[in-house]
């Protein structure tokens, strides 16, 4: 017989609603088998222990005390839906004021004078930006020269990192530790 057929054997025996036909079986297949005859004393002891141990029962009140912790459920959807409707208003608000914003000031928006005074702006700020990326990329390529010249000064600052991160490591352990 094989072994997987056996476990199932064993589970009925132990409930006690296995056949007479197939208690013999079993018993046939636990005398031949060592290692299967091992797992059933192992499930037979498990069995007496749960038996042996005791019933326990909740403390008293525990029921009250937990329905009591649940959340109200007519609040949590009154809370929800004040939160939905909160996100709704903070979304449908800003749109209606821009909506407003650009049928009032439409027909100034179609004058030539307006167009030129944009297109101005922005090739102002696109100057401004330009020159912001032009400092950058000096600046970037200044650093590059020194770390070039001196390397030292990119170890120390790998040391720098590293101690941040390894002092950082044991906080987090340490606190940790605390919170159990």
């Amino acid at each position: 017989m094989d072994h997987e057929e056996i476990t199932p054997l064993m589970m009925e025996a132990l409930d006690g609603s296995l056949a007479e036909d197939r208690q013999h079986e079993l018993e046939a297949h636990l005398n031949s088998c060592e290692s299967c005859a091992r797992e059933w004393q192992a499930i037979q002891a498990i069995h007496q222990l749960f038996l042996q141990a005791p019933i326990l029962s909740p403390a008293a009140g525990f029921t009250t005390r937990t329905l009591a912790r649940l959340p109200n459920r007519r609040m949590r959807i009154f809370v929800t839906s004040a939160i939905y409707g909160l996100l709704l208003v903070s979304g449908v608000v800003p749109l209606a004021i821009f909506i407003w914003l650009a049928v009032q000031f439409a027909p100034a928006l179609k004058q030539p004078a307006f167009v030129g005074g944009i297109m101005q702006a922005g090739d102002q700020v696109l100057e401004l930006a330009l020159a912001a990326v032009g400092a950058c990329w000096q600046g970037l390529g200044t650093i590059g020269e020194l770390l070039g010249q001196q390397p030292a000064i990119l170890g120390w600052l790998f040391v720098m990192i590293g101690v941040v991160f390894l002092w950082g490591g044991v906080y987090s352990q340490l606190t940790r530790q605390q919170r159990i």
